[in-house]
């Protein structure tokens, strides 16, 4: 039985880098949770629609991740199309381009109901909040990826800028987990200190919180447990679909071992590949995300 699924817009992403040629590649949280789950030898359900603009060659690479698409759709004419433009430190600047249809509760096909859990991975409002207590009422564990809710465009430049979720306290206690990096936490709570937004998330009541860090690893709360996650060290190739890679990882071991400080530490491993590698294409395997973490800790055992 698929243990995961995953919602969200599958985007067609165009990468800008310092003294590097521009790269397009399919994105999205679907796509870098499939490729994690493949790498993991597991297979995820993606919810998800496309506009018909969608280069055939990127339906070619959704197919070679071995995800099960029976909630993938060709609706509408654009498809969710991003520019990432990073500078020298690694910092980007996002632009969105064009925008897909909305995914709604009815796009779940019902053979995915049976699953335990789902992840929502909007990027940019393409889920309205109605979808979170929906879901609730129909799966086991519920994780949400919060940027796609802080998220609005520039109108003249196009530019992703962050917003504040303003009823964020509503929803969050009906979440298992919410997972943020620090800049979108901050935007979500309207403020400035990392700390205390920390504490406004926790204070709702919210589960658990997964907030990945960049080059500093990542911190999870757990009933008022903190695990600090470090970053392991790699290449710095394409970090596109890092925290996308971590959060999958995350959940899948969490699903199977219910520990947050092993199941982050193997996703901290696994997204260290997806750093090294440009594009959403794993080439590597659990064996080789065990590996690395045994010899960044050689005290790390496997479960």
């Amino acid at each position: 039985m698929i243990k995961l699924i995953v919602a969200g817009s599958i985007t067609q992403d165009i990468i800008l880098a310092p003294r590097k040629n521009e790269k397009r590649f399919i994105g999205g949280v679907p796509v870098y949770a499939a490729s994690a789950a493949k790498a993991l030898g597991e297979t995820i359900g993606i919810v998800s629609k496309v506009g018909t603009d969608f280069p055939v060659k990127n339906l070619k690479v959704i197919n070679s991740l071995e995800a099960d698409l029976n909630g993938f759709k060709i609706s509408g004419q654009n498809s969710m199309v991003f520019e990432n433009k990073y500078n020298s430190r690694g910092k980007r600047t996002q632009k969105v381009l064009s925008v897909s249809e909305k995914i709604t509760f009815d796009d779940i096909p019902s053979v995915y109901l049976q699953a335990p859990c789902i992840h929502l991975g909007p990027v940019f409002n393409e889920i309205d909040l109605d979808m979170i207590p929906k879901v609730r009422e129909s799966f086991d564990f519920v994780s949400l990826e919060g940027q796609g809710f802080t998220r609005n465009a520039e109108k003249k430049s196009k530019k992703i800028v962050h917003e504040p979720w303003i009823n964020y306290d509503e929803y969050l206690p009906q979440l298992d987990i919410l997972k943020v990096d620090d800049t979108e936490l901050k935007s979500i709570t309207s403020t400035l200190d990392l700390e205390e937004a920390i504490q406004l998330a926790l204070d709702t009541g919210l589960k658990l919180l997964v907030i990945t860090l960049a080059d500093k690893g990542a911190i999870i709360f757990h009933e008022n447990v903190r695990y600090d996650i470090p970053a392991i060290p790699t290449d710095i190739i394409d970090e596109t679909g890092a925290g996308d890679t971590f959060i999958i990882t995350f959940l899948l071991e969490y699903l199977r071992t219910k520990d947050c400080h092993y199941s982050g530490l193997v996703a901290a491993s696994a997204a260290s590949y997806k750093i090294a590698t440009s594009g959403p294409i794993p080439n590597h395997t659990r064996e080789d995300i065990i590996s690395r973490l045994r010899d960044f800790d050689p005290e790390f055992k496997e479960k």
